[in-house]
């Protein structure tokens, strides 16, 4: 068959589509672009927001009106928590299957229904991950490994738990023959990524844990940069900010959920620290890690969140030498307890509220590349600049950059070199190679 695949959502989401993916390829069907005519459309949902829910839905109805022959399937966290709104919104003849079904969904797609099938259980009775791995990636110079899924801190604004159950993590032998893998296929740089990383190896019997996964990957395969997509300051041990502070290969790149800088809009959304907290641990890992790159997760429009609760956010945020901002408007979910909450703030205000933020998070990314100029850094070349002739590389406290005078130059494309960071053209850094 003519296989299509459409991802929406989080780095597990496309780690998920792409092993998904290659098991297809293995039985000899052939991968094609979503935009082209299929046998067989996937759609990985997303349902972290009402937007991202609104999207998979939408991805699914345009399937099914374009390709009316086809075979639809869709899977993920909004089929997991919303089958029976997919199933409304895209009029039968659609096969779900959720998260607690998603090992099997080479399986169940490959079947041949022309009538609704849902396959959708209890997500909390799934004790072990998913035993997804990827044999080629599909771009070879960075590649996601997923190591955990799974949450359990239940914040009262998100839907994850309900899409992706308890935390369940992968067996550090496992680990280490997915990261084999992509070393043979010449991928250089690995994102360690998870649902909830933090909580990686607690469920596994053992002294397991992140920082010991970490440590035997970076050791094991010297020649490969890991990178970690994102952890809880809670999270963070002083073991693992001595360690990565000290490993050629680990990236000096941080990403920190936040949320808020207000202690009342913390509690009430049942995060597990307070703004002191947060800065304390911030302010540990900046102290080891000067040059690092810290990326903050904030949202705006929390119910209840008043102006003066906002500003002190942006207070927080500005006082910090954070590197961006991702910013995240309230959206309600089905199923927390925030949705049921009073004080519901404004679509115009939680707009304006993100604008304001974004604008800071942009400002606060030009500083840190002035920051950095006159620095010597590692630069992985991904791929060639279409406009100007020049590689274009990520650096690995997370700067992208141009590399100057390159034009012309053959055979850089995945490697690794030393530059120099000299200037800032069009809010791009140059480099110069050492």
């Amino acid at each position: 068959m003519r296989i299509a695949l459409y991802t929406l959502g989080c780095k597990v989401n496309q780690f998920e589509t792409q092993a998904i993916s290659h098991e297809f390829a293995a039985l000899g069907n052939e991968i094609v672009s979503w935009r082209e005519d299929a046998d067989l459309y996937l759609v990985n949902t997303c349902a972290v927001t009402a937007k991202a829910a609104a999207q998979s839905r939408q991805m699914i109805r345009r399937f099914r009106r374009d390709h009316p022959e086809a075979r639809i399937v869709a899977t993920g966290c909004h089929v997991q928590t919303a089958a029976s709104e997919i199933m409304h919104a895209a009029g039968g003849r659609v096969c779900l299957a959720g998260n607690d079904q998603k090992h099997r969904i080479v399986e169940i797609a490959s079947g041949s229904e022309e009538c609704l099938e849902m396959y959708v259980g209890d997500i909390f009775r799934v004790k072990d991950i998913a035993p997804f791995i990827i044999h080629s990636p599909e771009h070879r110079t960075r590649a996601f490994v997923r190591i955990q899924d799974g949450c359990e801190a239940f914040c009262s604004y998100c839907i994850v738990p309900f899409a992706r159950g308890r935390s369940r993590s992968m067996p550090p032998e496992q680990v280490h023959e997915q990261v084999a893998l992509l070393a043979e296929e010449g991928v250089r740089e690995i994102v360690i990524t998870g649902i909830h990383v933090g909580l990686y190896g607690r469920d596994l019997d053992g002294n397991i844990s992140l920082t010991r996964v970490l440590k035997s990957l970076c050791s094991r395969f010297p020649g490969l940069r890991f990178r970690l997509s994102s952890i809880d300051p809670s999270e963070i041990t002083d073991e693992m900010i001595e360690w990565s502070a000290n490993t050629e290969n680990f990236c000096s790149h941080w990403h920190l959920p936040l949320q808020s800088g207000s202690d009342l809009v913390l509690q009430a959304m049942n995060r597990r620290y307070t703004s002191a907290e947060f800065r304390a641990a911030f302010e540990k890992l900046w102290n080891a890690m000067p040059h690092a790159a810290f990326g903050i997760d904030v949202m705006t429009g929390f119910p209840g969140e008043s102006h003066d609760e906002f500003l002190s956010t942006v207070r927080f945020l500005e006082m910090l030498p954070v590197t961006y901002l991702h910013v995240f408007p309230y959206s309600p979910r089905p199923h927390t307890v925030a949705a049921a909450l009073g004080g519901h703030v404004s679509k115009k205000r939680k707009v304006e509220r993100a604008a304001m933020l974004r604008k800071l998070g942009s400002r606060k990314r030009m500083e840190f590349y002035r920051k950095n100029l006159g620095t010597v850094r590692d630069l992985l070349i991904e791929r060639r600049d279409s406009s100007s002739g020049m590689w274009y590389g990520v650096t690995d406290n997370y700067i992208s950059t141009m590399l100057a005078g390159s034009e012309g130059q053959e055979g850089l494309e995945n490697s690794v070199v030393t530059v120099k960071l000299s200037e800032i053209r069009d809010r791009v850094v140059m480099a110069e190679r050492i």
